[in-house]
């Protein structure tokens, strides 16, 4: 392994909650500096974004061990090099998708296969800028192109428009030739903040289906993308074009809906998941390939990101704005703050 220099049972500040509930939860301990293991590295966190995902984590949604560091996505510097990996040195500027958690902290250790470095091209990239896009973005890519397969001219609806993935999956919905995209919010407000990211319009949920049937002269919309679950879902199917594709990739309302086995079938649709973790669990080089086009375009002004910065001590309140739905772009933490 090649490190820098360590103190042996050095400690660093990290976010942690020890038992399922509310933004309260979270805390800001002192816990032990990870080592990496064979194949991992490990990082000197200067930004850490929040993600929705933890919040769902953090309810107890999905089966995660107590006591829980929550952060799927880091940038800083290469602390130290494990057994078995190559193209990184100490000192290095990288972005890491932490999809094991930990990367609200001054230290993570993370899979080398989802780290990238920011030179080159990304070399200008800035440290908050990086954070914000690395989840968002790519899973913004991810949806459109290898789960719901956008084909130039299709229609694109996206549920949850002023939200992080929402905003990045209307302007890439753009740049990979989409004739329609309509985004759905739940206010006037965020309705208002979502036609800035190139929507030909926002609409609120009542409105919809009239929406779709005028923008799509009554053969609805042939991608639609669903980070919000609850009851809403088992109508998207009466938006769909015949052939559409509903695909699913979050659950904001933390209500499940099922579908009959024959639902496809009988609708002349597809239903699609995507699940960030899951790709990077089973088609690592792919999940690599939608991370470096993501934050490439990004770098070149292509995907708009809008960032509000807060301090690693502010975590819950980035929380609270999440689960209230009354947050537009994306948190990042400062974590040197």
């Amino acid at each position: 392994m090649t490190n820098t220099q360590q103190t042996p049972g050095s400690l660093m500040r990290a976010v942690r909650f020890e038992s399922f509930g509310g933004p309260s939860v979270l805390a800001v301990a002192d816990v032990p500096v990870p080592e990496p293991e064979p194949g991992q590295i490990t990082v000197d966190v200067t930004h850490a974004g929040v993600n929705f995902a933890e919040v769902m984590f953090r309810r107890g949604q999905f089966p995660v061990g107590l006591p829980h560091h929550p952060g799927l996505e880091a940038v800083g510097t290469v602390r130290a090099v494990g057994d078995g990996v190559t193209g990184f040195r100490p000192g290095e500027r990288v972005a890491a998708l932490t999809l094991g958690g930990g990367g609200n902290a001054e230290v993570v250790a993370v899979g080398a296969e989802h780290a990238v470095r920011l030179d080159g091209p990304l070399a200008g990239l800035d440290g908050a800028l990086a954070a914000g896009a690395l989840c968002n973005v790519t899973t913004a890519l991810g949806v459109l192109t290898s789960a719901g397969h956008l084909a130039e001219g299709e229609s694109v609806v996206v549920l949850a428009a002023a939200g992080g993935v929402g905003t990045a999956a209307a302007q890439l919905a753009r740049t990979l030739g989409a004739g329609t995209v309509i985004g759905v919010t739940s206010s006037p407000a965020k309705a208002e903040y979502a036609r800035g990211f190139g929507y030909d319009s926002v609409v609120s949920y009542d409105d919809l289906e009239r929406e779709v049937a005028e923008r799509t002269g009554g053969a609805g919309a042939d991608l639609v993308l669903d980070s919000v679950g609850g009851a809403f879902r088992s109508s998207v199917t009466g938006l769909l074009a015949a052939f559409g594709r509903h695909v699913i990739f979050g659950n904001a309302a933390a209500e499940d809906v099922t579908f009959e086995g024959n639902h496809p079938w009988y609708t002349n649709s597809s239903l699609v998941g995507y699940n960030l973790g899951g790709v990077a669990g089973r088609a690592p080089r792919l999940l690599r390939a939608h991370l470096e086009r993501a934050l490439a375009e990004v770098a070149a002004g292509t995907v708009r990101v809008d960032v509000h910065v807060l301090p690693l001590k502010d975590v819950a309140h980035a929380h609270e704005l999440l689960e209230t739905r009354a947050s537009t772009g994306k948190y990042v933490l400062d974590v040197r703050a």
